[in-house]
């Protein structure tokens, strides 16, 4: 997917991020880490040179209903929030990565009829508005843990800022 060794590095810190919070897993239960792994083995893929774009958008796919299979159980709420919004954070990148990566065709010409804005709003910032969110919201999320659950909590931001650092070449 990419030719730069960069790329290729902040990818794999991205899976390690993934994997940081099954460190300190005490406190997490089986779905948060099939989850994680997930994560780890979708940040793997997009390293595999010659992968088609279509396994990328099942693995968008993939990881956002593994942020709904997360939060199916309300006993860790704590532990599967964080990792909903990197799991949703990170499959809409995917989805949006053969959109985004691809070269603009020559412009179509604009329909006619009636329509309210939006025709020519270009969605290539898209996936920056994604990964600025995501980290917004990772830092909420550290942020407003209570104290005494901010070192379990500290892993998880650790690792979601890592995976957010392993995701930025694909929005750059």
């Amino acid at each position: 997917m990419f030719d730069i060794p960069v790329a290729y590095a902040t990818m794999f810190v991205g899976a390690v991020g993934a994997l940081v919070p099954m460190w300190r897993a005490h406190g997490t239960n089986c779905r948060v880490r099939i989850a994680h792994a997930a994560m780890a083995l979708s940040m793997v893929a997009m390293m595999i040179p010659g992968m088609p774009a279509g396994i990328h958008l099942l693995e968008g796919a993939v990881l956002i209903g593994l942020a709904v299979f997360v939060t199916g159980e309300t006993m860790h709420r704590r532990t599967a929030v964080p990792c909903a919004v990197d799991l949703t954070a990170m499959g809409v990148l995917l989805l949006l990565a053969p959109t985004s990566a691809a070269t603009p065709a020559a412009s179509a010409p604009a329909p006619s009829g009636h329509h309210h804005g939006g025709a020519g709003i270009s969605t290539g910032w898209l996936p920056l508005v994604v990964l600025v969110c995501w980290a917004l919201l990772t830092l909420h999320l550290y942020r407003s843990a209570p104290r005494r659950e901010r070192p379990g909590v500290k892993f998880a931001a650790a690792g979601s800022a890592l995976m957010i650092l392993g995701m930025t070449p694909m929005v750059v």
